[in-house]
């Protein structure tokens, strides 16, 4: 994993990405989002794989980060893919299922990197405001998807440090590998969790969820904003028209 890009970890920057109006930005990721989700053939992935680094290339970040961010976690890629082919037997299917985790935690990365998690919940807040008529905690859920992604992020950050801490100490963790790993699940959660809570309280001392609360960063919405949104939007009707989907 790149220390200078943390996992799901914000890195402040002026790109056109970072610079984006949260509401935008949410909608484009959910929409994203939901493509990847729906598509299952390798022309569309081939399509929306092209897409994110586009999209990636605006960020300026460096690629080599979200592939090495990316690839941490390929025993969760594995994972589906055996647990997708014991299901359906198919080979295809599995590494379809594969390559769209993939696409999702590129996704991930790309929101994370470039939003932090004060605009994420504000993002999510302001895309969802109307649903605060029919009595939905859309503040509450806001802020606790951006307090899950804190966790995450803390989660593979401390691991880190706790596996360079053993290695210090002498610790083998790599010989033993399931017994070094009880070792520092414990201690990792309970960061990670601590982590998260203080993020809630200091949220919470910002008034967030406060219907008289202003936002510091109110960037307006941009024809890039519009277009990144348009552009999923006209691949999945693209998909959909020529029946990948």
């Amino acid at each position: 994993m790149n220390s200078k890009y943390p996992f799901f970890k914000y890195v402040t920057g002026e790109s056109k990405i970072h610079l984006m109006n949260s509401k935008m930005k949410i909608i484009w990721f959910l929409i994203t989002l939901l493509a990847i989700i729906l598509i299952n053939d390798y022309v569309s992935l081939l399509l929306f794989s092209l897409f994110l680094t586009f999209v990636m290339g605006f960020t300026k970040i460096d690629f080599l980060a979200y592939l090495s961010n990316a690839l941490s976690v390929w025993v969760m890629y594995l994972f589906v893919f055996v647990i997708v082919f014991l299901i359906t037997l198919n080979i295809n299917l599995a590494i379809i299922s594969g390559i769209k985790l993939l696409l999702i935690v590129t996704l991930f990365l790309i929101l994370t990197f470039t939003t932090s998690l004060s605009e994420i919940a504000w993002g999510f807040e302001c895309t969802f405001i109307k649903l605060k008529k029919i009595k939905v905690p859309v503040s509450k859920i806001s802020l606790r998807i951006a307090m899950d992604i804190k966790f995450i992020a803390t989660l593979f950050e401390e691991s880190k440090s706790i596996r360079k801490s053993m290695a210090y100490r002498g610790v083998p963790y790599k010989k033993y590998g399931i017994a070094s790993f009880k070792r520092m699940i414990v201690p990792v959660i309970s960061i990670s969790y601590k982590t998260s809570r203080r993020m809630v309280k200091v949220m919470r001392l910002r008034f967030y969820g406060n219907s008289k609360r202003t936002n510091y960063h109110e960037n307006k919405v941009t024809s890039f904003d519009k277009w990144l949104v348009t552009i999923p939007v006209l691949l999945i009707y693209f998909v959909i028209w020529l029946g990948w989907c």
